[in-house]
């Protein structure tokens, strides 16, 4: 049976078009490196690489993230570490200073190393950080610094103020040792360091339950029937502006509000020990180092918590620089070319296309006469 030469024509143009359709397709892979340039050539493979790309973004988005969150701590970390060798300082001249041997004149000399000690943690507590500050809460971008000296007009009286403090105040029933009941709970949380007639210095509170409007103290109140209670917060009393570094996982690298008052408290302890020298009272000296070395404690603590956070953060962001880098196998694996395989496939595919065009060549010449 005589085959026609349209039939064989349309055949061998079939076939080169299929050979040059693979040729452009394989040449495309070694160009960009890319198995896969459309969904439908490999589905599963593409639905993969798609689902894998987006994990890749979202971890390399929390490393950022820890980067960020790190340096803030870091930040943090420095202004702690000042203030602590500033209160090491201080702890130094009350020691020095609390003796009845020590003479006026020293115990001026003394005080006024102490109002430059007192200056320096000012500026301390004032640090910014790519443009916000570190230790004024939520208020990051205040227009007034932290913390100022505010002298009384009428007694000349110096106290280191926080401008980000909102100040609570309330007269509560005492319903047990440690438990005070309020009207409203609400802007009271726990950690905040509370004041007031009857509750003993260093009172923080341990919990709050809004339901039988009630906080539990970690100290017992020494008045039986009201307390007068007064705490200071400033948006970060607990885990407030964290930062999401994983997905289950966010961290707040800034001091808590507790933190930011107990800077605050340890500067007037500082005042209070240069008054006490200032006035030559011995009595007023003795209060201020009790005071002074638990305020140093606090910030030993803070330190602390803070050094746990960076450990914290530069273990997640290890973490997510490894699921990166394993996001980017697992992608390479089903995306990438195998550039020798593709050159070798090139190779078979060009030779079968030159065999077709001389075979084509060889039957289109072909016609009746052929056949007589």
């Amino acid at each position: 049976m005589r085959i026609p030469n349209l039939t064989m024509s349309e055949a061998v143009v079939n076939r080169l078009n299929k050979l040059n359709r693979k040729q452009n397709a394989l040449n495309e892979q070694i160009a960009t490196g890319q198995r896969i340039t459309m969904s439908s050539e490999d589905p599963q493979a593409a639905s993969r690489v798609m689902r894998l790309r987006s994990e890749k973004m979202a971890a390399q988005q929390y490393a950022k993230n820890a980067d960020t969150a790190l340096g803030f701590a870091q930040a943090s970390y420095a202004v702690l570490d000042r203030l602590r060798m500033l209160s090491d300082r201080a702890g130094e001249l009350a020691v020095s200073s609390n003796s009845d041997t020590v003479s006026f004149e020293e115990r001026k000399a003394y005080a006024v190393e102490l109002d430059e000690l007192i200056k320096d943690a000012i500026e301390a507590g004032n640090t910014k950080f790519q443009g916000e500050y570190l230790l004024n809460g939520t208020d990051t971008d205040s227009a007034s610094d932290p913390f100022a000296l505010v002298t009384d007009p009428q007694t000349n009286a110096q106290t280191a103020v926080r401008s980000a403090a909102v100040v609570h105040s309330v007269t509560a029933g005492v319903s047990a040792a440690a438990v005070v009941t309020m009207a409203s709970t609400s802007g009271w949380s726990n950690g905040m360091l509370v004041s007031g007639t009857g509750i003993p210095a260093g009172t923080r509170i341990v919990s709050v339950d809004s339901v039988t409007q009630t906080v539990t103290l970690s100290n017992s109140v020494t008045v039986s029937a009201n307390a007068s209670l007064r705490a200071e917060s400033d948006g970060i009393e607990s885990n407030g502006a964290a930062i999401q570094i994983s997905d289950t996982l966010e961290i707040s690298p800034r001091l808590r509000g507790v933190d930011n008052i107990a800077v605050k408290d340890f500067i007037n302890n500082m005042i209070a020990l240069r008054d006490g020298l200032t006035s030559n009272s011995t009595a007023n000296i003795t209060t201020a180092r009790a005071s002074l070395m638990a305020s140093g404690n606090g910030l030993i603590e803070i330190l602390a918590s803070n050094s746990s956070i960076q450990a914290r953060l530069e273990s997640v962001r290890a973490q997510s620089a490894s699921r990166f880098n394993d996001m980017e196998a697992l992608i390479s694996r089903d995306a990438d070319v195998d550039q020798a395989q593709a050159m070798v496939n090139l190779t078979r595919q060009q030779t079968a296309y030159q065999a077709a065009m001389q075979a084509g060549a060889q039957v289109l010449k072909m016609s009746l006469l052929d056949y007589i």
